[in-house]
């Protein structure tokens, strides 16, 4: 409950799960009090609240779901417009999963507080506590408009890892312990960050940072295929990361980490960079990472920094990624305001698994590579077309779930085409046909399909398919609604 303009000093509020209002108020506003926050509430539970004057005068009453799953709000929509993202967002991208900070206690259906990596589980005494649900606790202050995380002499109470030069102030969107994912982002995206960092005095293990690291429940992602450590069997392969930097230490060094040994010792980054020429201490900046599924790019402040976009040596993930926001630090301050974290994706529309697929709107041929052109007027209904010249050829990565039978369903007019489906190998991405279609389009405008099976992955993760099309004749070819959906 809030209210922007009056002064709720003095009011109760009362509140059950029954429609039957409380003898005694559950809570007094104090003086000042413009918003007051219900917590310890039952997941997926209706709450019925009244709120009264002082004098036991009704002032409101209503009724709300506890729901157990965030969902997308206006308010933090509008945000966007107010405090814009860096102008490097892909056009035709939209948010799907956003945190603005705006409020003055932090959203748990979005973050857990419990910091733990794959890195902690191979302490003991780490995992213990992780197991035991005894691990330490961050320090953060949330204003209204921003969260800071922070370390110094005080608080957090300890050092995280016995040993070590850190105490550790971070949330995350993966809770190790009861193997809850808060944020489904097994499909990439762009990923945006506005944060000022500061450090007080010469803490040491000085760090700030937004990160990806693989999820648990054990290390089996840490690990390479091959790998072996207490009964755990790798499952990575070579090549791919098991975690992101977009920043760390006060640098905003860039890492990916990936390269482990048989018995789980890391050996080495995959990539490392460091952007010159940016302050990071004490200055708003923001920072960005592209993920699709053959590429990782950086940028910060709007500007891209360095893109690793061979297809030959992937090191984007196919699964979902734990997502860090932290400050560490011991022996002085260090700390990290973060003003919204907001990530962005390609939507998808009733259930057709392919991006862009009718080429209307502002991203052009995005996320479709090669060499098409779009053309008004030319498609199915007199709407925009993919043309296609001779030899020409457009093709698409997408993430797709495993051992699925999908139908690849498009309009088409023109000569000779060629339509391929193909596997992608992680890391390699070598190609593997699942079906394939050669005909001829014909001068008037017809609907085509081809069906697919994508093949095994280890739950849950993802497979990377290739969908491409491209002209083998000398006829120009127009395509339109190009559709993948789960037979």
């Amino acid at each position: 409950m809030k209210d922007g303009k009056n002064d709720l000093s003095g009011a109760k509020l009362f509140w059950s799960k029954t429609h039957r209002k409380p003898a005694v108020a559950n809570a007094v506003l104090a003086e000042g009090t413009k918003r007051y926050y219900i917590q310890q509430v039952d997941p997926e539970t209706i709450y019925y609240v009244w709120v009264e004057s002082a004098a036991g005068k009704p002032l409101a009453q209503g009724k709300s779901y506890t729901s157990k799953s965030w969902t997308l709000d206006d308010t933090e929509l509008e945000e966007e417009k107010r405090n814009p993202s860096s102008a490097v967002v892909p056009v035709g991208m939209e948010i799907f999963w956003q945190d603005e900070f705006n409020d003055r206690l932090l959203n748990r259906n979005k973050w857990t507080t419990n910091y733990f990596s794959s890195l902690n589980y191979l302490n003991e005494k780490s995992k213990r506590e992780m197991l035991q649900d005894q691990l330490p606790q961050p320090a953060y202050t949330l204003d209204g408009s921003a969260i800071n995380l922070y370390v110094n002499d005080t608080i957090p109470k300890r050092i995280f890892t016995e040993g070590g030069n850190q105490k550790i102030s971070s949330i995350q969107t993966y809770d190790w312990k009861t193997n809850e994912n808060l944020l489904d982002n097994s499909k990439g995206g762009y990923f945006e960050v506005k944060v000022r960092r500061n450090r007080q005095g010469n803490p040491k293990g000085t760090n700030t940072a937004f990160w990806f690291d693989s999820p648990g429940p054990d290390i089996r992602y840490y690990l390479q295929e091959g790998g072996e450590v207490d009964g755990i069997k790798g499952i990575r392969p070579k090549g791919q990361l098991f975690e992101i930097d977009v920043f760390e230490y006060i640098t905003a060094q860039f890492v990916i980490h990936g390269h482990v040994d048989a018995k789980g010792i890391f050996q080495r980054n995959l990539a490392t960079h460091i952007a010159e020429g940016y302050e990071h201490v004490g200055q708003w900046v923001t920072h960005g990472v592209l993920w699709t599924p053959t590429s990782i790019k950086h940028y910060i402040n709007g500007d891209l920094i360095k893109e690793y976009d061979n297809k030959n040596q992937i090191y984007s993930p196919n699964h979902f990624m734990n997502v860090f926001l932290g400050a560490y630090g011991s022996e002085g301050g260090v700390n990290m305001e973060v003003d919204y974290i907001r990530a962005y994706n390609w939507p998808l529309r009733d259930g057709n698994e392919l991006p862009n697929p009718d080429f209307e709107g502002k991203a052009g041929l995005k996320p479709w590579e090669g060499e098409g052109t779009i053309e008004e007027g030319l498609g199915e209904k007199g709407s925009k077309a993919l043309v296609l010249a001779q030899g020409k050829k457009i093709e698409q990565y997408i993430y797709l779930d495993p051992a699925q039978q999908f139908n690849l369903r498009y309009w088409g007019r023109g000569g000779s085409i060629a339509v391929a489906v193909d596997d992608v190998k992680v890391v390699t991405g070598e190609l593997s046909n699942l079906s394939q279609q050669i005909l001829e389009l014909g001068k008037k405008g017809k609907k085509h399909e081809i069906n697919f099976e994508t093949g095994q992955e280890i739950k849950p993760n993802k497979k990377i398919v290739r969908i491409a099309f491209t002209n083998t004749g000398k006829e120009t070819l127009y395509l339109d609604n190009i559709m993948v959906k789960k037979k």
